[in-house]
């Protein structure tokens, strides 16, 4: 935690890459990398979709971001969901939009759609 502190000095806005990989065989993992190279990834011993390691990966930057901070997926899925373009079919996914949309609303986080050859944090997952 202190690094991500350390970080946030001086109140500069942050821009967050996430990204999610689904089950592999072995495991499922999500990261995040900030425009500074600080890095934070998990790696599950879980069989989840890549649709659930996405929205973690939302869900982890968005706990990281601070007000006015930009977060960048790949998941088209994710982001338009999350910003309300979309609509959700799969009822699993509901309550990671909810705690996504929640905290995104809550500090006015910009989440934004990027093609994966633009994804900092695809290299990590």
């Amino acid at each position: 935690v202190s690094v991500w502190i350390e970080e946030r000095k001086g109140g500069d806005k942050m821009k967050i890459w996430c990204d999610g990989s689904g089950f592999n065989g072995q495991v499922s993992k999500f990261g995040i990398v900030t425009e500074k190279g600080m890095k934070a990834a998990m790696v599950l011993n879980e069989n989840l979709t890549s649709n659930k390691m996405e929205y973690s990966a939302i869900i982890l930057a968005a706990i990281i971001a601070s007000d006015g901070d930009e977060i960048f997926s790949d998941s088209q899925l994710a982001v338009n969901q999350i910003n309300g373009v979309w609509k959700i079919k799969e009822r699993l996914l509901f309550p990671l939009r909810a705690a996504a949309y929640t905290l995104i609303q809550g500090k006015n986080i910009k989440l934004t759609w990027i093609p994966r050859a633009q994804n900092r944090a695809d290299k990590i997952v």
